[in-house]
């Protein structure tokens, strides 16, 4: 076997063990996923507060990085002028979540009085040793009688 060839297998030898033990760490350090039971705990705490007016509260479930983008009275404004359906709702269902490290992704369905319902899609990041909200996307409203697909649980 020539010298290069040596170099070669050697060079792999330490890209494979070098993968391996990147991969050890990511897993040890992100474990399996949390419950999504924590997830939907920062939204429905979000959602508690603004429908009591305290949007200091619901501040405090963005991450550092919304906070950054957005002062307290942007975010205020944001949520009066943007999103005035969401603090109508009655109720709050949540869809499956999609975990990727530190980030996860989750649907929300927004209940409205009149059984309209308004789908978000929610970026969530870990920080600080909690779920923050870093970013929603608010989808067309549903209006009532529409059927929904997909299973309900």
């Amino acid at each position: 076997m020539s010298r290069a060839a040596k170099f070669f297998l050697l060079g792999l030898l330490f890209a494979v063990c070098g993968a391996g033990m990147y991969w050890q760490y990511r897993s040890e350090r992100w474990g399996a996923p949390p419950p999504p039971s924590l997830l939907y705990e920062v939204v429905v705490k979000q959602m508690t507060a603004f429908q009591s007016d305290d949007f200091a509260g619901a501040y405090r479930q963005v991450s550092s990085n919304f906070q950054e983008r957005f002062n307290i009275e942007a975010f205020a404004e944001m949520a009066h002028t943007e999103y005035p359906g969401l603090l109508q709702a009655e109720r709050v269902e949540f869809g499956a979540v999609r975990f990727q490290g530190r980030h996860a992704v989750m649907p929300a369905y927004f209940f409205l009085p009149g059984d309209d319902v308004i789908p978000c899609v929610y970026s969530l990041v870990h920080e600080e040793d909690m779920w923050k909200i870093d970013a929603v996307r608010v989808m067309r409203r549903w209006p009532a009688g529409r059927p929904l697909s997909g299973t309900r649980m």
